[in-house]
């Protein structure tokens, strides 16, 4: 999926977080409210609203961050996925 984004995006998808232990996911950080009327890849979870509360992990922009790091570098004040670029694959 993120080969994919990357290409689309001319290599630059936006901010983007890799967890380096245990289930090794990966996270698309895409702007809040975006992930509604999307048919999202099979296997993708989308975090939001709900009963009980929710979080991704964010790393620091540099320096050790293990288990998590930014995939495609930290991102610039107000940078997202297009949440359009990520659905419909």
């Amino acid at each position: 999926m993120l080969q994919h984004l990357a290409t689309l995006t001319e290599g630059e998808p936006g901010p983007v977080v890799r967890e380096m232990a245990g289930a090794r996911w990966t996270y698309f950080l895409i702007p809040p409210g975006s992930s509604d009327g999307y048919d999202w890849p099979p296997g993708a979870t989308c975090f939001g609203p709900a009963a009980r509360d929710q979080w991704v992990g964010i790393p620091a922009p540099d320096g050790n961050t293990y288990p998590l790091s930014w995939r495609c570098g930290a991102p610039e004040e107000d940078a997202f996925v297009d949440a359009e670029c990520c659905t419909g694959w």
